[in-house]
């Protein structure tokens, strides 16, 4: 059974959790892994999961758990030195990092946690996998901008994946499969942001799927071209519930359609009155008052402080560019200079959208060999 390897995955990182942190009340499985729609390719050789594995831990010591939190880190980043290669049957290659969460239980209870469309999801998918069910704590209404917000962050994977797409071994096995999967999340994207722009959205793709109708009905005088819509989103739906098909897919020409489905939903959510300014990270009255608290005190400032929409405005402008500017031409001729320089920006960009990470799409790649 294909899904196992990520079953035992999850298994140990539990265990592992329960290992390093002091205070875990509670640790739940959220994103796909939650409803157990896992995109995990599978052949006689290997098992390659080319999602991510989330877990949400709550904990009743937040100051000590924090300062674990980084070492809990380092041992997901070397997990392929690990003893759980005796858990499994074949080799296992990890194409994304793992998403930890530390949340503090007195931060739920006091109902410090803001709502959005992954806390939605994560409540309706209810995997709860260790200690108490705190889900009922948890604010799951979210505003109809929660698609504009998913579109960035699909672009972004789209850039994170175009040096992949101006290699010349962008055909090869593992990058065919790497890029087909990030233009099929990004394709769901574009579908799931038009659900929510509906009212309709739904926690899991299997229910998603039988939904495209209505959402072409929608949006069909939007949509450049309806029908490949169509057939792109079921496409995408099925390659998302069944990873084995992703192999078979144009990479470059995929990735385009991708694009274009995104692009065109910003056009739409633009057209009904949101904009990139309910998606800025804007800092908040108290933080820039906190950073001017410490000057005064310390003689300290952190400039950062002040300028993180900037950043977040500039990451996106920059992503927003080169996806748009880029042409399948492009991808013809990968040794070009004018594509080095594409590739540059794109990777800039992703800099300062993540904060800092220095990365392309592979460079979380874990082969872990089987004991």
């Amino acid at each position: 059974m294909r899904n196992q390897s990520a079953e035992l995955l999850i298994e140990y990182l539990l265990r592992q959790s329960l290992r390093y942190f002091r205070g875990v009340t509670s640790v739940i499985v959220h994103g796909s892994a939650a409803r157990r729609e896992y995109s995990v390719y599978s052949d006689q050789e290997q098992d390659i999961l080319l999602g991510n594995v989330g877990l949400m831990i709550i904990t009743d010591s937040p100051m000590v758990d924090r300062l674990i939190y980084p070492s809990f880190l380092r041992f997901l980043r070397h997990i392929d030195r690990s003893d759980f290669s005796k858990m499994i049957e074949k080799p296992l290659i990890l194409v994304k990092p793992f998403e930890i969460s530390l949340v503090p239980r007195s931060h739920l209870t006091e109902g410090r946690i803001a709502p959005d469309i992954w806390a939605f999801e994560m409540v309706k998918a209810n995997r709860v996998i260790y200690g108490e069910n705190l889900l009922p704590l948890f604010k799951t209404e979210f505003g109809l901008d929660a698609g504009l917000k998913m579109t960035i962050s699909r672009l972004f994977g789209l850039n994170l994946s175009l040096p992949l797409i101006l290699r010349a071994d962008v055909d090869s096995r593992l990058n065919r499969l790497v890029v087909n999967y990030e233009s099929t999340k990004g394709i769901l994207g574009a579908f799931e942001a038009l659900l929510t722009l509906l009212g309709s959205y739904q926690p899991s793709y299997s229910e998603r799927a039988n939904l495209v109708t209505q959402v072409i009905g929608a949006f069909s005088r939007d949509l450049e071209n309806p029908e490949e819509a169509t057939t792109l989103f079921e496409q995408a739906s099925r390659c998302k519930l069944n990873p084995q098909e992703l192999e078979s897919l144009p990479p470059i020409e995929l990735w385009f359609k991708a694009r274009n489905l995104l692009f065109a939903c910003l056009k739409i959510y633009y057209s009904q009155g949101y904009t990139m300014d309910s998606y800025w990270n804007k800092p908040k009255s108290h933080s820039r008052i906190r950073a001017f608290l410490g000057f005064a005190i310390h003689g300290k400032f952190e400039p950062r402080t002040l300028l993180m929409s900037n950043l977040a405005k500039t990451s996106t402008t920059l992503m927003l560019k080169h996806l748009l500017s880029i042409k399948p031409e492009d991808c013809q001729k990968p040794s070009k200079a004018v594509n080095n320089h594409i590739i540059s920006d794109c990777r800039y960009a992703n800099y300062l959208h993540t904060r800092g990470q220095w990365h392309e799409i592979t460079d979380h790649l874990k082969l872990i060999t089987p004991k």
